[in-house]
């Protein structure tokens, strides 16, 4: 077996990602410690910059409006694989990408569709990356009870422990 590398956990985390068709944002809390909700993603760009649509009136918005650490997590429906990303969230508001974040049957949320003042556009921005995907070989023996670790350094990632 050879050594793992950031990059291919990185890959497979991309790789989990655009196979899931929703995944967790998990917040801090405004009355709980932390909040958790099932959203449906867009899928990841190379680096896992991933965005999501939502309402800018909602309790997720106020929640990273106040402390923008957040923590993504998906399960790759198809293999027993899984992947959690920890970084941060922005909220778009008023940019370009309104439109490019958009999905035609959300207009039943948004009824004035992606121009409309409620919808805005959150671009997840990931620090820290954990995958545990036996397809891929990313799990320690015997039996993968630890996931891999990468965390952004610079322009790259670097191992971390798990």
């Amino acid at each position: 077996m050879r050594p793992l590398q950031p990059e291919h956990i990185v890959a497979v985390a991309k790789a989990t990602l655009d196979t899931a068709d929703f995944c967790f944002l998990t917040t801090q809390g405004e009355s709980e410690p932390t909040s958790t909700r099932l959203m449906q993603h867009f899928k990841p760009d190379a680096d896992l910059t991933v965005w999501f649509g939502t309402s800018l009136t909602s309790r997720k918005v106020r929640e990273v409006r106040r402390n923008p650490r957040v923590t993504v997590a998906c399960l790759d429906p198809q293999r027993p694989a899984y992947a959690v990303l920890v970084g941060t969230v922005t909220v778009e508001e008023r940019t370009e990408q309104w439109r490019r974040y958009w999905r035609e049957d959300w207009q039943t949320f948004w009824p004035e569709g992606p121009s409309g003042h409620d919808y805005v556009p959150l671009r997840f921005t990931c620090e820290r990356v954990e995958v545990l995907s036996f397809a891929a070989g990313i799990a320690p023996t015997p039996y993968g009870l630890r996931a891999a670790v990468a965390v952004r350094h610079g322009g790259g990632w670097l191992l971390a422990g798990g």
